[in-house]
């Protein structure tokens, strides 16, 4: 396996036909409740998941002072798209964990309303799967 990055910018992510299938679990992690783990080593630029979403127009949401609820924490940014501004992921998207370091990107799927989870760099079995969440964070992050 390459130890180089892959480049979502400049590479091209080629989709297999069907969706993978057991290449990630979830699994308690200490300190963090919960995360999603690979199940066997994987090379840079490969889909890990690929999974459904649901769309949440942005007039959907409400616009409040307080803090962000439960539900809130778990929408997607999906695109500038009226009606289609952010979703709800399915799957093991909402428990993906946060890192300023990623080994995985989330992606626009190759079918419609889908989410794909595309390997930054080599992974090996057992490792926790993290994304930037993009967002100014309203927790402490954990190592």
């Amino acid at each position: 396996m390459s130890a180089r990055p892959f480049d979502l910018d400049t590479h091209i992510v080629h989709f297999a036909a069907e969706p993978p299938v057991g290449l990630v679990t979830w699994r308690h992690i200490p300190g963090k409740k919960r995360g999603v783990v690979a199940t066997r080593d994987c090379a840079a630029g490969t889909e890990l998941e690929r999974s459904l979403v649901i769309p949440v127009p942005e007039r959907d949401l409400v616009e409040r002072e307080d803090p962000i609820t439960v539900h809130e924490e778990y929408l997607l940014y999906w695109s500038d798209e009226p009606d289609r501004e952010v979703v709800m992921g399915c799957g093991l998207l909402m428990i993906y964990n946060h890192s300023s370091d990623p080994n995985i990107e989330l992606v626009d799927g190759p079918d419609a309303d889908t989410m794909s989870v595309i390997a930054l760099r080599d992974i090996k079995a057992g490792e926790e799967l993290m994304y930037d969440y993009g967002v100014e964070l309203w927790f402490e992050p954990r190592p």
